[in-house]
């Protein structure tokens, strides 16, 4: 049985976050041994909306992240397979356009769009991911390695969309650290929010000017105890 979750134990959600509040977006994963269950990606952001129903992260440019440390390979030489990373993390900052993150509560992707401070960029990316969890620092999910690009305008067009990295998470396989149900699992899911782009499904068809994060807000640090996980050792 394939399971989505975040593989955390379960304990009770914090009560939603404030509009404005900084947090820490991460995706967590059971790197096998010796590393186990940990944070593989955590970048920091602003709460635009958080209603128990629909989660809106902002995150400015200059805002921290955390990147496992190691030497990447795959198709893009941009993963760090468990026997290559040494449990530490590689400090960078969020690059480009204020980016604004939203995700419904259940759904096994967030949706992506770029505002470059004046207005909405044609960029839409769907991140495949486990449905996101609150912390007591933020939001935990794992990312899936499948995503799906969009660009345009999904309301009147032109819209194109199309899926992305389809090769990584195959080399995945190849190297045993997904499997081939869970890689299937991956596709269709992959193969379903394509549709759902195609068809200018929520929240592609929302109006993201309600999502607009405040201009006063900036770029947001990680913090402290940003790895620390509930019951992982």
């Amino acid at each position: 049985m394939v399971h989505d979750e975040v593989p955390l134990p379960p304990v009770p959600e914090p009560p939603p976050f404030e509009r404005g509040a900084p947090v820490v977006l991460r995706s967590v994963r059971d790197h096998g041994r010796p590393h186990g269950v940990a944070v593989g990606y955590a970048v920091a952001g602003t709460v635009v909306l958080d209603d128990d129903d629909v989660m809106v992260v902002s995150t400015r440019p200059g805002s921290g992240v955390r990147m496992r440390a190691g030497v990447g390979a795959g198709p893009n030489s941009r993963i760090v397979l468990p026997a290559a990373w040494d449990g530490t993390y590689d400090e960078r900052a969020w690059q480009g356009h204020t980016v604004v993150r939203v995700h419904r509560r259940g759904d096994r992707w967030s949706v992506w769009r770029w505002h470059d401070g004046e207005r909405w960029t044609d960029r839409w990316y769907g991140n495949l991911e486990s449905p996101w969890r609150r912390s007591t620092v933020g939001f935990d999910t794992q990312d899936w390695a499948l995503d799906v690009v969009a660009a345009g305008s999904p309301l009147g067009g032109p819209w194109t969309v199309g899926l992305k990295d389809e090769d990584e998470l195959a080399w995945m396989v190849d190297q045993g650290y997904v499997t081939d149900e869970r890689a299937r699992h991956v596709r269709v899911v992959g193969a379903r929010l394509l549709r759902h782009a195609r068809d200018a499904g929520w929240p592609f068809d929302a109006d993201w000017d309600a999502w607009l994060p405040d201009a006063r807000w900036g770029a947001v640090p990680l913090p402290d105890g940003w790895q620390q996980l509930p019951g992982a050792e």
